[in-house]
């Protein structure tokens, strides 16, 4: 993890002393991106007289000891050199002339004002004005102005009544004239040009706003008054469904995530806008004096534009993927939509970086002038290759199997790659052009929007303090973990920095059970670990009671005095239940249990819905849906409790509430049921399927065996009167099955039968 931060620094350092270094083509920086904020040739008009106007000055000088090397302009996107290859031999070279030479050279200032006057005949003198005191020169932060203005260099120049044609290969004596084939080719492109770039940066807006504002805007949809057998019917079609099969929590060959039919319309319009974008909206036009050909121009705007589309999904794939992602806050669609959206968008985001290397490779391997040899030898392009090799392998090392397995290093890496992805843009750019023309701004956007999450996190892990977990085992497959002194709702990620000394960034998502309290009964170390004590909920009211578990748990177990146990008050706290599985879990359920006093722990707290009104509304009873059905599997019933707790209440329910919970084991079972204050009566005979009653929620638990769903969902929808929420949390098997039979039994229904809606309350990565 050291070694990962020097990097991650150098890489930072290296960004930052660019700005003091050459680039292949600089200038004075610009703000914004180019027609927003930067211009690149305004007014054309008059840049195309600057870049036909390059003739040998009285000022120019001779370079000794030269070996006969020659000078050519790298490009018109800054200001290189001269258009032409000056007079060179065996060991002297003709030098461009400098700023400082034309800036004093009156011939040169007449012939360039008067040009500017003939072309440019409806733009404003107080803008030719700006364009000879700032561009006239170059581009450069400190340079020369000339040395008169523009209004007194034409009147020197119409007073000559020039009419001679300007010659670029000999020295400029007199006031000459700039012919049609000198002038046409450096205006057409240099306003080609610039449109082509705007358009390019306009794409890209309209790219990361609809990215932003579409997700908005569906979900405002749901405010307008639709039918509720409409809304349950388009649910049913187009939005719950996978979009083939009846998968879409569990993975597809264990490969990856099939979306939802929803979740498929919104990545089909990004597929779509991205493939339209980068195909429309090229111009061309000649003669073209950069250019060799149109075939040549198109495929330097089809570079450009993947390019900058690239860029401008880079944003898009950050915030998707944040966990304080403001979309979250302003849209009803789940954090797990958002990062399979950010999954599939960061491979668009890739190909078309793929795309934009391979076409210049391509135009510098055959196109005649271009130097590939050369060229591939500058920062700028092995910069551009980093940032491209490390999207490729960003999204390689993120497959489904991956994640799956090596969970811990697939994160590190992922950071880790997309910082040298984000690093070696920016380098590109900055190595390229340094910033002038404003393409860096969306590597700003996507880090600003990155430090943005990290930020929010550290606030929420700041609120919520350092606090102690404590870890009780149930039994061989699950374990219950206790913090106080915070209260949390919805999920929370937790950090536990001793648990494990080189991976003490890691952190994962866990539901909250409920919010307890009272005493902590903690039995003598030589009692069974399997019997360690929980704590009783908050409720008030409630009497104190204790919770037994252990992977061998029987009804004698739960039955034993707690005499020998010794009390520890505590305060109100948080309560989780974990199933064991690789990784964190597991070292928590290995080693937690064996310190009595506690565990550090950080809590990132709470996510979940409730921060705006535009959020996806609590499960709750309401008039169009009076009844809930949960329907829950192993700890999945932790996210389910909250949503009873809201159920139980003084006045009479307006509808029936009930849950089906499949279940392993037992000792999970009576452990929920002691946080709940509604544990079985000391001599009861525990059952396979037993039916309860948690306050006014009727619950029905089978231990041991499949719950049959389709007759369960079935049934309850037919004997309830209004419409019913199903809740569905647990293994992703019984929620794609939940979710294909709600949708179906919705599809087929008429208007008159009760209607449905489905809640997952599934956490997917």
């Amino acid at each position: 993890m050291e070694l990962f931060r020097l990097c991650v620094a150098g890489l930072l350092l290296q960004a930052a002393a660019v700005l003091s270094m050459d680039s292949v083509s600089s200038g004075r920086p610009g703000y914004g991106f180019i027609g927003y904020g930067i211009s690149m040739y305004h007014p054309p008009c008059a840049f195309g007289c600057k870049d036909s106007i390059s003739p040998l000055l009285n000022c120019s000088t001779e370079g000794d000891d030269m070996g006969g090397m020659m000078m050519k302009r790298m490009s018109g996107m800054g200001d290189s050199g001269s258009n032409e290859n000056l007079p060179s031999g065996d060991g002297w070279m003709v030098m461009a002339a400098t700023a400082e030479c034309k800036a004093d050279d009156d011939y040169f200032l007449q012939t360039f004002a008067y040009c500017v006057n003939s072309r440019c005949p409806d733009v404003p003198i107080a803008t030719l004005e700006t364009f000879w005191a700032r561009d006239a020169l170059g581009r450069k932060t400190e340079q020369p102005s000339p040395k008169i203005s523009y209004q007194v260099a034409l009147q020197a120049a119409m007073a000559s009544s020039p009419t001679r044609e300007l010659n670029n290969s000999i020295i400029l004596n007199y006031t000459a004239v700039v012919t049609d084939n000198q002038y046409i080719p450096n205006f057409n492109a240099d306003s080609n040009f610039e449109n082509a770039e705007v358009t390019h940066e306009r794409y890209g807006l309209v790219l990361f706003l609809t990215g932003t504002i579409v997700p908005i805007g569906l979900s405002l949809l749901r405010f307008l008054p639709w039918p509720t057998w409409f809304v349950s019917r388009v649910n049913a079609l187009l939005i719950d469904p996978p979009l083939v099969g009846s998968k879409h929590s569990t993975p597809i060959w264990d490969m990856g995530i099939m979306p939802t039919r929803g979740q498929a319309l919104f990545i089909a319009y990004l597929w779509l806008i991205n493939i339209v974008l980068s195909a429309v909206g090229y111009d061309t036009i000649w003669p073209h004096s950069w250019y060799q050909d149109k075939e040549s121009e198109i495929a330097f705007y089809v570079a450009n534009r993947v390019g900058i589309l690239s860029f401008a999904n880079l944003p898009l794939v950050v915030l998707y993927s944040g966990r304080n992602n403001v979309l979250l806050w302003l849209t009803n669609w789940s954090h797990s939509t958002f990062v399979l959206i950010h999954r599939w968008l960061a491979f668009i985001c890739m190909l078309q970086a793929c795309l934009h290397s391979v076409i210049y490779l391509q135009i510098y391997l055959t196109t005649e002038g271009e130097d590939y040899a050369s060229e591939s030898q500058l920062p700028y392009w092995y910069w551009g290759i980093i940032g491209t090799l490390s999207l490729v392998v960003l999204v390689v090392v993120s497959v489904h199997p991956v994640r799956q397995r090596v969970y811990e290093a697939f994160l590190a890496s992922h950071i880790a790659l997309a910082i040298l992805a984000l690093v070696g843009c920016l380098l590109h750019i900055f190595f390229r052009y340094q910033r002038q023309w404003g393409y860096e701004t969306w590597i700003y956007m996507a880090a600003a929007i990155w430090a943005f999450d990290r930020l929010a996190r550290l606030a929420r892990t700041l609120g919520a303090g350092a606090r102690r977990a404590y870890i009780t085992v149930i039994d061989d497959d699950y374990y219950r973990v206790d913090i106080h002194g915070v209260s949390c709702t919805g999920h929370v990620y937790l950090h536990f920095p001793t648990l494990s000394t080189w991976r003490f960034w890691e952190n994962h998502p866990f539901s909250v059970a409920g919010v307890t309290g009272g005493p902590v009964v903690v039995r003598d170390e030589d009692q069974e670990r399997e019997q360690a004590v929980l704590s009783k909920p908050m409720h008030t009211g409630e009497k104190e009671s204790v919770v037994y578990g252990g992977s061998n748990a029987s009804p004698s177990d739960l039955d034993v005095p707690v005499t020998a146990a010794r009390e520890r008050k505590t305060e109100i706290g948080t309560t989780f239940f974990v199933r064991k599985h690789e990784g964190i879990t597991a070292l928590l359920h290995r080693q937690g249990s064996s310190f009595p006093a506690g565990i550090p722990v950080l809590v990132e707290a709470s996510y979940g819905p409730g921060m705006t009104f535009l959020q996806d509304e609590e499960v709750v009873p309401t008039c169009e849906f009076p009844n809930i059905l949960c329907i829950a599997g192993g700890v999945g019933v932790t996210a389910v409790l909250p949503i009873l707790n809201r159920t139980n209440h003084l006045m009479h329910p307006i509808g029936a509430t009930k849950l089906y919970w499949g279940v392993r084991t037992q000792p999970l079972v009576h452990a929920v049921e002691e946080m709940l204050g509604v544990g079985r009566n000391k001599g009861d005979v525990m059952k396979d399927v037993e039916e309860k009653l948690w306050g006014n929620v009727q619950v029905t638990v089978s231990v041991g065996q499949r719950l049959d769903l389709r007759t369960v969902i079935e049934t309850e929808l037919k004997s309830q009167r209004g419409g019913t929420t199903v809740v569905v949390c647990g293994p992703p098997e019984m929620a794609d099955e939940v979710r294909c039979i709600v949708s179906g039994i919705s599809r087929h229904a008429t208007e008159k039968e009760p209607v449905a809606r489905l809640a997952v309350e599934c956490f997917s990565w």
